[in-house]
């Protein structure tokens, strides 16, 4: 390690910037209330720094006197609690493209997927910031494994078999704007340490001995109105400078998407001037073998047994064989010895509505069978089941309101005392609730001194936010429905629950859909409230004949309309951020004055006697028939040719225009050259620097051959793409965009299909290009 570099990170350590003096080789500085006095020496091997007679390496005393990150894997052991009989899932790897330059976008699978993280962590690349994403559905073992992985390397660094610590950091799926609240509030109220001060944190990353996890951010990855967490993820991107391993834990991964606009606004955020790659390593589902070793440690008799009984009723690949969170619900029945069948029964009635039924399933079980007052002859339950919804509700409500995801002891008596009042309940009964609701199966105790309580999962927290809002639609209370959808932007199976709860309660759809219209017409476009009311008015309308149905001014979040079924809808003066087709059936809708950031469709979409009128702006048409050479259009006529390909009809002042032919469709194609420039711009969803070899790889034998020689120069020539240094074995060139990725995208759009049009796009002398 150099001076300079040492001198800057124990600045980050001490208390002030002028409580170190380093100078002629003595080093006296204050950290925490400690004065340090040391002697420095420069040695062929670095630099060595003696304390009262015991010399150190610089990085050694770095992390051991100053960071003390052996206290930090002890708290790690202590306050993080990984789930008890952890099985690690299979998955699939996609490696940073230097290692893997493949182009499939599937990976490659792992049988473990925990060793395929712990590895692809481990291996902190020298001169790059590694930012390896951890993805799966909702509830099959992100967090689990995270907690388990950073356990597993706190013990090995106590036994000095490894070298670096993963430190847990949920993030709860939130937006934020600062990392640094985040960071440090993770250390101190999660892991009780206290030494770390958000400089001395990062500098600890970029040398490698830390590896930051951030658990459920899903805001960031999701393409959302306001770009704030892509931003704070850019930001910490670039303070670590090309150094440094961050692992990211959501649902799906930014360069799923098959736009350029998303991995646009990251891209540009991180800048060019560090070196950046990116990996993933994506959670499959259990399957009957995963099933069976868990089973098995949970100490069921026969795995195989319970597994063939549930498949035989629901199908083997159902959710609850096949989700973390609910295999260990349906194993807790088992080992309980409860009536299991009555359970599966309860779920086979409806299959697409298998997780309320489930839920309704173990409250069941719990009103029938634990909460029971023993007071009187005979004994009788507490709580009937659907007062353990009702108050299970009021809970997740307050959660959401309070915007956290734990309750005090004392907010939770509250609760339970206005609960117990509106139902008349008896002091007796009262205290038995407030006492039985701290053991209830769905609620875990947590928190600091564990003074609070927190649902079990994330999929019951929202549940039951789902139940309460379904409640206040059904009781058509516009002021409290205002007061959830104003909040954030709703979960999706919290929609999906609060809309099953209004239909299984008979409520009347035109008298919700009028509530809804009537909080949106007093709204700005660009709020909550006119998201969440839109969802929610799409979710009432799914599947629902009758009509017509007249929706305006709404805005609606990215996916709306994938697995929609719509019929004689018409929106007007609407905003629809990106969002696919995929399994949607559209009949008899229409689209007037909206704007669409973008549209995806696959031969999976239906649409019938539906329309665009010729006022609605389309940012771009992208028909995924192959995720890997995706078609996107921007120019308007190419966009027009591909919505008419879909089945919609364009309209011009309420007249269809339907005058092109077969070859007219074909006409807008993007010529060759285009499309070979679109599949090398992917590859920068994974590094901001390619390869030579990369490139050759991604592109195949003839399209490298022809981009290499005759397109890459003029891209170089037009300030699009550089040449930079490359570091590595052999000789060969190396490159990285040398334009912001947002003004490539917009190039693109303007490019009419042609490449000639889109390198005349950046001026060869244009010197605001270059960055």
């Amino acid at each position: 390690m150099e001076f300079d570099v040492f001198k800057r990170i124990v600045t980050c350590f001490a208390d002030r910037v002028d409580d170190m003096d380093a100078g002629k080789g003595d080093l006296l500085v204050q950290i925490r209330d400690e004065t340090i006095i040391a002697t420095l020496q420069q040695r062929p091997d670095g630099l060595i720094v003696e304390e009262n007679g015991e010399r150190m390496r610089a990085e050694s005393w770095i992390v051991n006197r100053v960071a003390r990150v052996s206290l930090l894997a002890d708290r790690i052991c202590s306050y993080v609690s990984p789930p008890d009989h952890f099985i690690s899932p299979a998955g699939s790897l996609l490696d940073h493209p230097d290692h893997d330059p493949s182009r499939s976008g599937d990976g490659v699978a792992r049988s473990d997927a925990v060793k395929a993280v712990a590895k692809l962590l481990g291996r902190r690349p020298g001169g790059a910031t590694s930012v390896v994403y951890l993805t799966s559905d909702a509830g099959e073992g992100k967090t689990s494994l995270i907690d388990y992985l950073a356990v597993a390397q706190a013990k090995e660094y106590k036994a000095k078999r490894s070298d670096w610590l993963l430190v847990p950091i949920p993030l709860r799926g939130r937006t934020f704007l600062r990392f640094d609240d985040v960071v440090v509030s993770a250390l101190v109220n999660q892991l009780r340490f206290q030494l770390l001060y958000y400089d001395a944190f990062l500098e600890l990353v970029r040398l490698g001995v830390l590896v930051p996890a951030f658990d459920g951010f899903e805001e960031m990855i999701v393409e959302s109105s306001s770009g704030e967490a892509i931003s704070a993820l850019g930001n910490l991107v670039g303070k670590l400078q090309s150094a440094g391993t961050v692992l990211v834990s959501a649902r799906k991964a930014y360069f799923d998407y098959l736009s350029f606009r998303t991995q646009a606004r990251l891209f540009d955020v991180i800048g060019t001037q560090g070196n950046v790659t990116f990996g993933r390593v994506s959670l499959k589902r259990w399957d009957r073998s995963v099933f069976t070793r868990y089973a098995s440690k949970r100490g069921v008799g026969d795995p195989d047994d319970l597994f063939q009984t549930v498949a035989r009723r629901l199908g083997d690949e159902h959710p609850v064989l096949t989700r973390a969170v609910l295999v260990r619900r349906l194993v807790d029945v088992a080992v309980e010895k409860s009536d299991l069948s009555l359970l599966l029964q309860q779920m086979g009635q409806d299959p697409q509505d298998y997780f309320h039924q489930f839920v309704v399933g173990l409250v069941d079980r719990e009103a029938k069978d634990k909460w029971v007052d023993k007071s009187g002859d005979p004994p009788r339950p507490l709580l009937t089941t659907e007062e353990h919804h009702e108050l299970l509700a009021m809970v997740a409500q307050e959660m959401w309101l309070s915007t956290t995801d734990d309750l005090k002891i004392d907010e939770i008596n509250i609760l339970v005392e206005m609960f117990a009042d509106s139902k008349k309940k008896n002091p007796a009964v009262a205290r038995q609730i407030a006492e039985r609701i701290k053991q209830h199966s769905l609620l875990v105790v947590s928190g600091i001194g564990r003074e609070a309580l927190a649902f079990d999962h994330e999929d019951f927290r929202v549940f039951y936010l789902g139940q309460a809002l379904g409640r206040m639609l059904v009781d058509d209370d516009s002021g409290t429905v205002r007061t959830i959808v104003e909040k954030a932007a709703l979960p999706t199976s919290a929609v999906g629950e609060a809309v099953g709860f209004v239909r299984r309660q008979g409520g009347d759809r035109q008298k919700l859909l009028a509530l809804l219209q009537r909080l949106v017409d007093v709204e700005s476009l660009a709020s909550f409230v006119n998201e969440n009311c839109g969802v929610l008015t799409l979710a009432l309308l799914n599947g629902e004949d009758g009509g017509p149905y007249n929706i305006r001014n709404m805005s609606f979040p990215a996916d709306v309309l994938c697995d929609r079924d719509l019929r004689n809808v018409t929106v007007s003066g609407s905003y629809f951020h990106a969002t696919r087709l995929a399994g949607t059936v559209l009949r008899k809708c229409r689209f007037v004055n909206c704007n669409f950031e973008r549209i995806e469709f696959d031969d999976s979409a239906r649409v019938s006697l539906s329309s665009f009128d010729d006022q609605c702006n389309i940012g771009s048409v992208i028909r995924a028939i192959d995720a890997d050479d995706p078609i996107e259009r921007f120019d308007p006529e190419s966009i027009k040719r591909e919505l008419r390909r879909a089945g919609f009809e364009i309209k011009c002042d309420g007249v269809s225009d339907d005058e092109t032919s077969d070859r007219d469709m074909e006409s807008g194609s993007p010529d060759d050259d285009l499309l070979v420039l679109q599949r090398f711009l992917r590859g920068f969803r994974r590094a901001n620097e390619l390869n030579e070899a990369t490139i050759r790889l991604r592109l195949g034998k003839h399209q490298a051959k022809h981009f290499i020689n005759s397109l890459l120069p003029r891209l170089q020539e037009s300030g699009v793409v550089k040449e930079v240094g490359y570091r590595g074995h052999g000789v060969q060139k190396r490159f990285r965009l040398a334009t912001q990725m947002t003004r490539i995208e917009k190039a693109l759009s303007e490019a009419g299909g042609t490449f000639d049009r889109f390198v005349q796009a950046f001026p060869k002398h244009d010197d605001d290009n270059q960055r």
